[in-house]
């Protein structure tokens, strides 16, 4: 895959898992994982059929309970991808009215509520990319699908006051934020040419480098599944910081992950037993270590919910068909 398709993929991995923040992939393997074999650091997964051709992204639930066996406190681990198949979040819907409280994430003031079919102002620029984004791929947009309004959904993440102070504290500003970012970034393509045993790009042209036709994308019926079979595969692999880096990892992790596990200490003191975590599947790694750490948790089941259907269509439409649609409206 050229370096163009896999800026692109991420690129739009970012907008797709990370809306408002959220995050992206998990502990990696090279390649597919054996869904046979039990992976404690993994929430997002592609399965294959006989010829290895991806046919679908799913994401788990995984629950945790005391280590010493007896009752008590039970937190689901509950990963998502932020656009994904009606379906998913139908499924999803359902599952989370089994809990006496649901705390999930949103980067926004405290306590902020969205809105049944998270409607947004109409011209607002990243409601705009992420309507394109969804229509593309031919997915549904997780805070339009699910409902925010129960009463047992609380909200537990970062403002982004609470985010800019935590940037603050760790002595970062806007100029060593974006060389960081860019360290890291160069770090991750030098160790990919190595891999390959190849010296470090400076500047040279890969054979697989060819700009590809656009146009010819968008035209293509079967497009949609040919981006996200790519797409998936890049999660897959990513690493469990989603691909992005310790320096962004830190940011859209690990400070939010603290905030929201202060939010599930207040709810295990009212008296609450049954509890999700309704977060980002990059989140949950880390999600994982601190409820075996600090809450003195163990991983005890899995379960896994199809995200995204790989398989081709029959009759598929090309997006750019689509994209004009939708402008019409």
């Amino acid at each position: 895959m050229s370096r163009f398709r896999r800026t692109v993929g991420l690129a739009l991995g970012i907008v797709c898992l990370a809306w408002a923040g959220p995050a992206l992939a998990d502990e990696p393997p090279a390649r597919a994982a054996d869904p046979k074999k039990k992976s404690e650091a993994k929430f997002l997964r592609v399965k294959r059929d006989k010829k290895d051709t991806p046919i679908a992204l799913e994401t788990a639930t995984v629950r945790f309970v005391p280590k010493s066996g007896e009752g008590g406190v039970t937190v689901d681990l509950v990963a998502a991808v932020h656009v994904g198949d009606k379906a998913y979040y139908e499924a999803l819907n359902k599952q989370m009215e089994q809990y006496d409280v649901l705390l999930y994430e949103l980067v926004a003031p405290e306590g902020t509520r969205v809105p049944k079919g998270g409607k947004r102002e109409k011209g607002n620029p990243i409601a705009m990319i992420q309507d394109a984004l969804k229509t593309v791929l031919d997915l549904e947009s997780q805070v339009e699908q699910i409902d925010y309004t129960k009463k047992h959904f609380v909200h537990a993440d970062l403002s982004p006051e609470k985010m800019a102070e935590a940037l603050k504290e760790r002595g970062e500003d806007g100029l060593t934020l974006a060389l960081s970012v860019a360290a890291d970034f160069l770090r991750k393509q030098n160790l990919e040419e190595m891999k390959k045993g190849k010296e470090p790009a400076k500047g040279k042209k890969d054979k697989d480098e060819d700009e590809p036709d656009l146009l010819a994308m968008l035209l293509d019926p079967q497009a949609a599944v040919k981006l996200k079979r790519s797409m998936a595969e890049q999660f897959e692999t990513s690493g469990e910081d989603g691909g992005l880096g310790p320096t962004i990892g830190n940011i859209l992790i690990g400070d939010r992950n603290k905030a929201a596990l202060k939010v599930l200490q207040k709810e295990i003191a009212k008296g609450k037993k049954k509890i999700g975590i309704f977060y980002g599947a990059a989140h949950m790694p880390d999600f994982e270590k601190r409820l075996r750490e600090d809450f003195d948790l163990k991983r005890d089941k899995e379960e896994w919910v199809l995200a995204w259907d790989l398989k081709p269509k029959r009759v598929g439409v090309p997006p750019l068909l689509k994209l004009l649609e939708q402008l019409d409206k």
